[in-house]
């Protein structure tokens, strides 16, 4: 049995870790016995076309840690910047507060929004994409962030998702988590609903009508979600050979490996 790990998901939003590596994580946990954390690092106040501001924060926050709860995570951490405006707070200070955490909880693995993939709109994971790779490249070095209150810590491995995978080329086999990922993601509801409502004005705006929308019950769009969620994880996987896959740029962080030519670092897939 290999060493165990403790692995920590910075993500902006609550929902994102759920799209794209919640079967990852949950291999993780019941398969390896690795702890597993996750920051998220805004408030998602502004995720939805139906609910105020405030009304969503305590919500979404709820809502996070029963998802939380379903992977079996140890700690769902809140941070609670204001949603869509994380590069408004200084790139230290962000990465300062990831680093703390790494230091904490001792991660051995980050998983986050990959700082280098193309075509990513949303100013909340370019932020968090960049602050966890720095965080996590330096934690170790004791002159960052002297005043922590844990000692440094170094960080060996990375998984970066996107949305848009550029050199993305671990396909992980989440065939025996498809069901819990998918159930975590739908505790999210609040965004599930966002979600919904962003397919209808699209249909909306191009004038389209899909027979799968008409007389759906009040809790359909649920159905909906799960569907396109295991259409998309089966698109992924196809590419690989497997009926369910998540995408990431797998990075090995020390330098052992890639300078000495060592195998010290296995990766856990």
């Amino acid at each position: 049995m290999g060493r165990q790990k403790t692995v920590l998901v910075v993500v902006a939003h609550a929902d994102d870790m759920e799209f794209l590596a919640a079967g990852a994580v949950a291999r993780l946990i019941n398969e390896k016995g690795y702890d597993a954390y996750e920051y998220i690092l805004t408030d998602n106040s502004k995720g939805s076309y139906r609910l105020s501001a405030k009304e969503l924060i305590e919500v979404s926050a709820r809502e996070a840690v029963e998802a939380g709860r379903v992977l079996g995570l140890k700690e769902v951490r809140l941070e609670g910047y204001t949603d869509g405006e994380l590069n408004e707070v200084h790139p230290n200070v962000l990465r300062g507060k990831i680093m703390s955490m790494i230091r904490e909880i001792k991660a051995d693995i980050v998983m986050s929004w990959d700082p280098f993939a193309p075509y990513e709109d949303h100013p909340d994971h370019r932020m968090a994409a960049m602050a966890t790779l720095e965080a996590a490249s330096f934690a170790s070095n004791p002159l960052f962030y002297p005043e922590h209150k844990h000692p440094p810590h170094m960080v060996t491995e990375a998984y970066w998702f996107a949305k848009s995978p550029h050199n993305a080329e671990l396909f992980v086999d989440i065939s025996s988590t498809i069901d819990k990922k998918i159930q975590a993601l739908l505790k999210h509801d609040c965004q599930m609903i966002l979600t919904f409502d962003g397919f209808l004005r699209e249909m909306e705006t191009l004038g389209a009508e899909l027979p799968l929308f008409k007389d759906l019950p009040p809790d359909g769009y649920r159905t909906i979600i799960d569907m396109g969620m295991r259409q998309f994880c089966a698109a992924t996987g196809g590419k690989a050979g497997m009926a369910y896959a998540e995408q990431f740029r797998y990075e090995k962080l020390g330098s052992l490996d890639k300078l000495l030519g060592t195998n010290l670092i296995e990766p856990n897939f």
